[in-house]
């Protein structure tokens, strides 16, 4: 005869073992159920994703960025940007596109121009995104975003700058301390992505993707376009970190201008005269003249000047001049890069010392009766020529 306690104790075992083998059942199964569901929700979300408009969308307190590509053709299309605090609609601006193809990808930056100290004291902002065919939306999108824009967190853009040449850009890894601990910088992969705008017109984007940061990054990029002389423009870094998933924007301003640079190390002076290199470091063309200055202890100044080619940035030119009758004596050389404005662009100073002068040389004047000789000679080697041709035509 058993006890009561002993038949409550099987039982209560048993009904463990029941429940436990039971939960190993559910969990195998939701394994094996799990990849299939997770292929079908990642199928519509990337047919959800072939079918939008809108395939990126930024903004911060500065500026708001946005990508659009259209699938199918449409008519009177434009693009709608609009900033918010609450309620409040802050800024409201409208690009018309008018028509657009199958398959065409437009860009627009829109800088909101908020006053300086606007703002400060609002938690946050939304600024949105329509894309509009008439009145009727198309697509819309929003993003929000408080007034100071967000850090990356183990990454750092220790500078960004633009000028008429180029754009650079230094990211650094960032240590993080954790009390007596410091850690190691951790790296990190980054997108990087390069508008050059004059004005509301992107005229120049470029990206790169997936770009390992394990050590301090640096990367400069030219502009392989031509800029007017004189016309601001604005360069648009957005840097965007994978892990964690943040996306942060630098602009840099300039004014187009011309430059050039004289290579110290590829000039040459002497009694017979000069050999100048002179090397472009802008996208805006320059025009001009180098010109060397010839000033004596005692006498007069000589100046000698020579066309240089058109230069854009990387193009060099040697430019070469040759004086002849210079007296014997110490000179003072200054060597100026001029542009058509009469800017001197850069300049190089040295010294000279002539020993004996370089003759002038006159060529002799022709007489007119070789002139009439050498006519004659030129015509008699065409008729030949001419008579050889039709000759051999013939056989």
């Amino acid at each position: 005869m058993s006890l009561p306690e002993k038949k409550n104790c099987l039982k209560l075992r048993e009904f463990t073992l029941s429940l436990f083998s039971l939960t190993l059942f559910l969990i195998f199964f939701c394994t094996q159920i799990n990849p299939v569901y997770g292929a079908v929700n990642g199928a519509a979300i990337e047919e959800e994703n072939e079918n939008r408009i809108i395939i990126g969308f930024f903004s911060d307190h500065d500026l708001s960025d946005a990508t659009v590509r259209f699938e199918e053709p449409h008519e009177n299309v434009s693009l709608v940007f609009t900033l918010s605090s609450g309620k409040e609609t802050l800024k409201s601006e409208t690009f018309h596109l008018g028509s657009v193809k199958k398959d065409q990808e437009i860009s627009k930056v829109f800088f909101w121009e908020l006053e300086e100290d606007f703002g400060k004291d609002r938690d946050s902002y939304t600024a949105q995104l329509f894309v509009k065919e008439g009145n009727q939306i198309l697509e819309t999108q929003k993003t929000s975003f408080s007034y100071r824009n967000p850090h990356l967190s183990n990454l750092k853009v220790v500078d960004f700058s633009a000028d008429s040449e180029k754009a650079s850009f230094l990211i650094d890894l960032v240590s993080s301390a954790n009390l007596r601990l410091v850690q190691m910088p951790e790296p990190g992969i980054v997108d990087f992505d390069l508008k050059l705008l004059s004005g509301k017109d992107i005229i120049y984007s470029e990206s790169l993707k997936n770009v390992p940061v394990t050590d301090a990054y640096y990367k400069t990029i030219n502009w392989p376009l031509l800029l007017e002389k004189d016309r601001s423009y604005t360069a648009l870094l957005k840097v965007h970190s994978h892990s964690p998933e943040l996306t942060t924007a630098y602009m840099s301003e300039f004014w187009a201008e011309e430059k050039v640079e004289i290579l110290d190390s590829d000039i040459n002076v002497d009694e017979y005269g000069a050999s100048v290199t002179v090397t472009g470091r802008s996208q805006v063309p320059f025009n001009g003249i180098v010109r060397v200055v010839l000033t004596p202890e005692e006498g007069d100044v000589r100046v000698f000047e020579e066309t240089a080619d058109i230069l854009t940035a990387g193009k060099e030119d040697t430019v070469g001049i040759i004086w002849q009758g210079v007296p014997r004596g110490d000179y003072n050389v200054k060597i100026d890069v001029v542009n058509l404005d009469g800017e001197i662009l850069d300049s190089h100073e040295t010294v000279l010392r002539v020993f004996e002068p370089v003759a002038e040389l006159n060529p002799p004047e022709e007489t007119p009766a070789l002139s009439s000789q050498a006519a004659t000679g030129i015509l008699l080697c065409v008729a030949v020529f001419l008579g050889r041709k039709k000759r051999g035509k013939k056989d």
